[in-house]
């Protein structure tokens, strides 16, 4: 080589390694270096025809397998839950932001570990942008569950209060907004409080929303895309009934329809993983428990209750999917106690007209008779009792209802005699 080619050669790296320099590029600050650092690049928000995403996971106790759970017991995974929900997928993201936070039982501990990060679309040929785009759900996916592993600051979850935030994060109406948020949707703190609801009938939703509008608890989220997904599963506790699980769907969509959000997508699907030793919950929190299966003796007879939210769905007398176990193990109870006849008695509360209530308390029981004959148990007799035998009253306080003890009265008793 001529000493004036090598010079050439030498002037021409030299400037390009200036332009390198110039342009904020180095060797170490690629993104095939730094993969992740995407999600910590920020914008002002101000591009109001950009489409804004904001990712919110449920850090609760409610969320974490307490003290005494074994280590491997299958815990709900929000991250992973939320990365599957609809429109989360990095392709989908392309063009606009993305925000992502924990909350739990207040508004004021959201804190955006993804602030606005803009998502710009992937360039190259089909298998480039595959390999960058899984790149980007690989780092999402990483964020998400340090997010996650996080300790709660407080006990329970404030999910509108972290919707509020949410649409905060968002900025102006304009362009698509989204916010997905991972949460049991149980243990909740202000007007979503649960620990004292039926889990079972529309009125109690209903009175939900309106004690949350005159609280000025209801963010306004006029415009947004709400999706909720794991709702229902907590890492700890009994786990709701198929028809208990449908009442606490719906009572999310009420909940989100009651923001003026533009739709509201309410799934109880989830991830699950194995819990580990790190994620345990730090805190305990006040537990949601679900009407449950009772037995009571008394003399010769025993009462096996069983409630009308494990059993049926709101004013119906079909038998859900989830009745097969309480009934199998109703069946088994009996078998043991070696009975000498069996009685089926259908309950329900003090709405609606007697003869509606005194048709749907007999079409139940004879429901359930028709169950416990397929599993070998001789019923009786079958009869429906409407309101005439409350379990728990009264109904009303000072005119308001209570939930719960309407709850209460809705339910199947089988009664078993048994020799002397």
């Amino acid at each position: 080589m001529t000493r004036s080619r090598l010079t050439r050669l030498l002037a021409g790296a030299s400037a390009l390694t200036a332009v390198l320099a110039g342009s904020g590029c180095g060797a170490f600050d690629t993104p095939e270096a730094k993969p992740c650092a995407w999600l910590d690049r920020g914008s002002d928000g101000a591009d109001t025809t950009q489409a804004r995403t904001v990712v919110l996971l449920d850090r609760s106790p409610s969320v974490r397998p307490d003290r005494a759970a074994p280590l491997g017991d299958r815990i709900p995974d929000l991250a992973a839950t939320a990365l599957a929900a609809p429109d989360l997928s990095p392709s989908a993201l392309e063009g606009g932001t993305l925000s992502a936070a924990g909350f739990d039982g207040t508004r004021a501990t959201v804190t955006w570990a993804v602030d606005r990060a803009p998502v710009t679309p992937v360039k190259g040929n089909s298998t480039l942008k595959k390999d960058r785009r899984d790149g980007r759900s690989a780092c999402l996916g990483q964020r998400l569950r340090q997010m996650a592993a996080e300790a709660p600051d407080t006990r329970r979850s404030d999910v509108l209060g972290a919707l509020a935030a949410a649409g905060d994060q968002l900025g102006p109406k304009g362009g698509r907004r989204r916010i997905v948020v991972a949460t049991d949707g149980l243990t909740n703190t202000g007007c979503t409080d649960l620990r004292s609801a039926g889990f079972d009938g529309t009125a109690e939703i209903k009175a939900t929303a309106a004690r949350c509008r005159k609280a000025g608890e209801l963010p306004d989220l006029t415009g947004t895309e709400v999706t909720l997904v794991g709702i229902g599963h907590a890492a700890h506790g009994k786990a709701p009934s198929s028809p208990q699980t449908a009442w606490l769907t719906a009572f999310w969509r009420e909940m989100c329809d009651a923001t003026g959000a533009s739709s509201c997508e309410v799934a109880a699907a989830a991830q699950v993983r194995r819990a580990g030793k790190n994620t345990r919950a730090g805190k305990t929190e006040p537990e949601v428990t679900f009407p449950a299966v009772a037995e009571q003796q008394s003399g010769r007879t025993t009462t096996i209750t069983l409630p009308g939210s494990v059993l049926f769905a709101t004013d119906s007398a079909e038998l859900s999917p989830s009745a097969r176990s309480a009934l199998d193990d109703a069946a088994r109870r009996i078998d043991d106690l070696d009975p000498v006849s069996v009685a089926v008695s259908g309950h329900t509360d003090s709405r609606g007209s007697e003869q509606h209530g005194r048709q749907l308390s007999q079409a139940r029981a004879r429901a359930v008779r028709t169950a416990l004959a397929e599993r070998g148990i001789a019923v009786a007799s079958a009869r429906g009792y409407s309101d005439d035998r409350p379990s728990c009253a009264p109904e009303y306080h000072d005119g308001v209802p209570d939930f719960a003890a309407m709850a209460c009265n809705r339910r199947v008793e089988i009664t078993v005699t048994v020799r002397r």
